[in-house]
């Protein structure tokens, strides 16, 4: 450990003051302790995916989306393994193209120039070149359905998008011959197991050969208890229609590690990637779902499998309030260290005993305004992109997090986008954008989450409990070593302003101070004052704001940060 592992105090002066009044004299002060010693998850990164409809509406050609891309910090892209790389001659999904046990005949048998696939290659080579920091790109892919021959029924009718009146038994193709592949299970014999670990390292084989780029995380099934009325599949159901067959995702990752052994594949495998892990304590469907696929690994015959499984992934699809945050902190810390109305057929020790990796691979929500409520409250506003970032950093103890869309078709921001179409030109004029920046932007790959607590021992106060974070103030705080840099941020959401004073010991050098707001009135707007005399520096949080302060350390070497 470097020299920086000492303790660093801040000491924050809250600004105490009455509903609907924002000038008081302070009357409490909170010292926030961050202890550098502490070390928490190290951060992978930040990204979005890129959708695969309305290619031709989307600017990802556009020079100034992918300098926004890069202005954001974003280091991962999310891309969709699509099933249309092996297509038979016919052109029908459905036919078999059968794989054999060479992977270089199979990799043949790929169309990887196909017109889906190559605006994600584009992308990612455009993004191995020109992102903030080249060398820390990741490349993370889903599959949102093997192909469709691999497929058998569920039992279960399912509609398509275009048409939501008619509903047919799944799986079925929306155009008939192609098109989305709609619900069905990966079929569970052996030759269908074999031929799904074939295609797996085909399409990786092919995608770096043809683009370049290697792939360096993979999920094996996108939200994979549910048979979406698009690309989909399920493991959690059998032909009989009856839930809890959670044996299928591992007899599917069990295919693939069989497949991958002895080649040569640096690519990490994660899941089992639910579309999120619940609502609220007394309704924990979707961690049990999560927590099942993990005991389903855990258990089977191959003692190694759950070592093969590199990181726990899920989409962050949680609301705000506080029994959103506690199913993050459950998830993660176990539901025994975490206060709640559980429901008794909870499942959920704690994933942090596993020591893996947690990635959020789809989150969103959030309206364009800051303030989105009534009367000027937060309700979903824009503010909660921040909010919920610090929810899964803090409580789930998240790697990496990755918004659905950086921008869709539209030109103003939806709750699934961060950036219009209309504010691509000048990104921060976007809310939901400049509230992402201020962890992606200055938060970088390899930095390590410290400890960061106010004088309650908590990363919030101000609200009910430290995780009724939508109604406090809180803090999270990152070093990172190799860059020389330490990066605070602060999530106000009280509807009270706050002063910061910061004050740094004497064996803790900060130099080249930076601080940047957010606000109802400003947008990643970088502040004055930001200068350290003798050892401190006062900060001013306006009333529901998000604030970043960003330092170097005199040791060790800062890198160059554009």
């Amino acid at each position: 450990m470097s020299g920086l592992a000492r303790r660093v105090v801040l000491t924050v002066i809250a600004l105490s003051v009455g509903t609907g009044c924002r000038t008081s004299a302070p009357t409490v002060a909170e010292e926030v302790t961050i202890d550098v010693a502490t070390r928490e998850q190290t951060i992978e990164g930040w990204g979005t995916s890129m959708v695969f409809w309305n290619l031709a509406q989307t600017p990802y050609e556009d020079l100034a989306w992918r300098r926004a891309y890069r202005d954001l910090g974003l280091n991962i892209l999310r891309i969709n393994m699509n099933k249309e790389v092996l297509v038979d001659a016919s052109g029908d999904l459905a036919v078999p193209v059968p794989l054999g046990p060479d992977v270089e005949s199979n990799v043949a048998k790929m169309d990887f120039a196909n017109s889906r696939t190559k605006v994600y290659g584009d992308m990612a080579v455009w993004l191995r070149q020109n992102a903030l920091e080249p060398d820390r790109v990741k490349i993370s892919g889903s599959l949102w359905s093997p192909p469709h021959w691999m497929k058998g029924p569920t039992g279960m009718r399912q509609y398509h998008v275009t048409n939501p009146s008619v509903k047919k038994p799944t799986p079925w193709l929306a155009d008939g011959t192609h098109g989305d592949s709609i619900g069905g299970r990966l079929l569970q014999t052996p030759r269908n197991l074999e031929q799904f670990g074939r295609y797996l390292v085909a399409w990786l084989k092919g995608f770096e050969r043809h683009y370049g780029v290697p792939l360096y995380a993979v999920s094996i099934q996108n939200e994979l208890s549910f048979e979406n009325p698009f690309d989909s599949a399920a493991y959690e159901k059998a032909s009989d229609g009856k839930g809890g067959q959670w044996w299928q995702y591992a007899a599917a990752l069990k295919a693939v590690k069989d497949e991958v052994s002895g080649k040569t594949i640096q690519t990490k495998f994660m899941g089992p990637h639910m579309s999120q892990v619940g609502a609220k304590p007394s309704d924990p469907w979707g961690l049990l779902h999560q927590m099942s696929y993990i005991e389903a690994v855990k258990s089977h015959s191959d003692p190694g499998l759950i070592g093969f499984l590199a990181f726990y992934n899920s989409n962050g699809y949680l609301g705000a309030r506080e029994e959103a945050v506690k199913m993050w902190a459950g998830y993660y810390r176990g539901k025994s260290a975490v206060p709640g109305k559980w429901a008794r057929w909870t499942k959920a020790p704690g994933v942090a005993r596993d020591k893996k990796p947690i990635w959020v691979s789809e989150a969103g929500g959030a309206q364009g305004e800051w303030l989105a409520g009534t009367d000027g409250s937060v309700g979903q506003g824009a503010i909660t992109v921040a909010q919920k970032l610090h929810n899964a950093l803090v409580h789930a103890n998240a790697s990496a997090y990755v918004y659905w869309q950086l921008t869709g078709h539209k030109d103003d921001e939806t709750p699934h986008s961060l950036l219009g179409k209309k504010h691509v030109a000048n990104p921060t004029e976007s809310k939901k954008y400049s509230a992402f920046k201020h962890f992606s932007r200055y938060v970088r790959p390899g930095a390590v989450r410290v400890g960061a607590t106010f004088s309650n021992g908590k990363t919030s106060v101000g609200g009910k409990s430290e995780y009724d974070t939508y109604h406090g103030l809180n803090v999270s705080a990152f070093v990172h070593d190799e860059d020389g840099t330490i990066t605070v941020v602060f999530v106000n959401m009280q509807p009270t302003a706050q002063r910061v004073t910061v004050r740094f010991p004497e064996d803790v050098t900060v130099d080249r101070l930076q601080t940047y707001l957010t606000s109802e009135e400003q947008s990643f707007a970088k502040q004055d004052g930001g200068s350290i005399s003798q050892g401190s520096t006062d900060l001013s949080l306006p009333p529901h704001s998000v604030l970043t302060m960003h330092g170097r350390l005199r040791r060790p070497p800062p890198a160059t940060l554009p």
